[in-house]
């Protein structure tokens, strides 16, 4: 039997320092060797939250369980896969509709019986609940670092964390003098890099003049060099980790990002979250606090850089109402000097540009110039307007077309068929009673007809359903076999009538009590 593996981990550290990812490789190598399965893929998503639905890996395994390329998907632990209760019941049921088992070691629970699928349930939602209580927990520990004077999430540039001895810094290995010598720090203080900072004062002194832009400066710090003892003499560049590219080159918007960075004054600032719980943005902190950290420049520095880049902002055309410009070959074009993807840009007098991001970002020397955007388009819809298709391209299109939309609409109402607790076909025998004074609700039921009670066997759900209409039989004496049923049909008048309170499955009952005659129909 084919098996497929899925392993993830949340964060950078956990990709570029951690054994988290080969542990649970390891894993299910072992437990398909126990079953006798045949391991044909592992999936990986390094750095990705549990609680994200759209993840490369992730949509890959369901797009390839639908081509039916394995019958089994194993991970270490069901939050490996979602920590969303919803998203993870959605995915095992696409398992289930492709014949895909799945299988969690830790759990050690085949989710396909009925037994399991209510586990399934009760974990899916005890993990839903942790990473909601890890997110307050997270927020309040945040909080309290900043207040401690302690810096959250990654360690800006300019500075890290002084544990030589043991150094994982990106600038660290063959770039830092002071790599593999004596710790400097507790590894909690955060102290000065000695090359990253040099970088960060030189950028503020060049801004603070106003004779430069964010481009500019990243140009002259990309051309720069450090030069400290022994005849040491190194280029300047970013803090980024292995799993984002490593370090490289200096560009203008990360030039914009260290020169808007109130960290460098010697504070720590505290962003917390919106009504939405999204993190707020770099310039709008909630609260600043003393840091522990050591100043790379002075607060009256910080400011006048801010007030350099407000002047340098107030350019009237920039307030002026623009329609929207449409780049249509963003992305697909590419430099023919450096090959990277070119991207639309308007230019000052209004005119559409598509420029190069090497030469714009100042990463690199590209010689490529800035090209018309009405020029390139009127070439290409030339180029296109000569290409001859065949004489039956229509036809076959056509065909296709018709034959893509019948096989969605077989599938679809197939897939209706399985999840609906309603056919549509049924809409006239739920009215009817209503028209002739028979009822003045009627509740679909989902037990009436054989081939219905035939399809929900007794089960958890059944047993429930009982009990439900047992109790409504008790309290207002009426005879129903689905109360819970998900459609009812019911009178405009009699539903403005109510002065509905409820928002949940509360409503069902909640129709009982204040319509007369209530009927059950299939």
């Amino acid at each position: 039997m084919n098996v497929a593996g899925y392993k993830r981990v949340s964060t950078d550290d956990q990709v570029d320092y951690g054994f988290s990812l080969e542990a649970q490789e390891t894993l299910i190598h072992e437990y398909a060797v126990r079953r006798g399965w045949q391991v044909v893929r592992i999936y990986t998503d390094a750095g990705l939250s549990g609680a994200l639905d759209h993840r490369p890996a992730l949509n890959q395994l369901l797009a390839d369980a639908a081509d039916g390329q394995f019958q089994v998907v194993i991970v270490h632990a069901i939050d490996r896969l979602y920590r969303n209760l919803e998203a993870l019941l959605r995915t095992l049921n696409l398992f289930q509709q492709h014949r895909v088992s799945f299988v969690s070691l830790t759990e050690e629970m085949d989710f396909t019986t009925p037994w399991g699928k209510l586990t399934l349930a009760v974990l899916g939602t005890l993990a839903e609940i942790y990473i909601d209580k890890l997110r307050a927990e997270t927020r309040k520990g945040r909080l309290q670092r900043a207040k401690n004077g302690f810096w959250n999430g990654s360690i800006p540039l300019g500075y890290c964390n002084g544990c030589c001895a043991v150094c994982t810094d990106p600038n660290g290995p063959d770039y830092c003098p002071h790599y593999g010598s004596s710790n400097r720090s507790d590894g909690q203080v955060l102290i000065p890099h000695p090359i990253e900072s040099e970088a960060v004062k030189q950028a503020f002194a060049w801004y603070v003049t106003g004779r430069y832009s964010d481009g500019q400066i990243a140009e002259m710090l990309n051309a720069a060099r450090f030069t400290g003892s022994e005849c040491l003499s190194l280029p300047f560049r970013t803090k980024r980790y292995p799993s984002r590219g490593g370090p490289g080159p200096f560009s203008k918007d990360s030039l914009r990002d260290i020169l808007t960075r109130v960290f460098y004054t010697g504070v720590v600032p505290y962003y917390g979250t919106n009504e939405k719980g999204q993190k707020r943005k770099r310039r709008n902190p909630v609260a600043l606090y003393p840091g522990q950290h050591p100043a790379l420049i002075s607060q009256e520095t910080f400011e006048q850089a801010q007030l350099v880049r407000q002047s340098l902002g107030r350019n009237p055309r920039q307030r002026q109402q623009t329609p929207a410009r449409v780049y249509p070959l963003t992305g697909l074009l590419r430099c023919y000097r450096c090959r990277a993807k070119m991207r639309g840009q308007t230019g000052c007098q209004g005119y559409r540009y598509y420029i190069c991001p090497t030469r714009a970002q100042r990463t690199g020397n590209c010689p490529q110039k800035a090209i018309r955007a009405e020029r390139l388009e009127k070439q290409l819809h030339q180029a296109l307007l000569q290409i001859e298709l065949p004489k039956d391209w229509q036809d076959f299109v056509v065909g296709q077309s018709e034959r893509t939309r019948k096989e969605f609409m077989e599938r679809l109402s197939a897939e209706m068929a399985q999840t609906l607790e309603c056919d549509p076909d049924d809409y006239p025998v739920l009215i009817e009673p209503l028209l002739s004074g028979e009822a003045e609700v009627v509740y679909g039921s989902r037990y009436l007809r054989r081939e219905d009670r035939a399809r929900r066997r007794w089960c958890l759900l059944r047993w429930g359903v009982s009990l439900l209409n047992t109790c409504v039989r008790l309290l207002y004496g009426v005879r129903l076999s689905d109360e819970a049923s998900c459609y009812k049909v019911l009178p405009t008048a009699a539903l403005r009538r109510m002065d509905l309170q409820c928002r949940r499955f509360e409503f069902c009952p909640y129709t009982l009590r204040h319509t007369r005659n209530p009927r059950s129909m299939s």
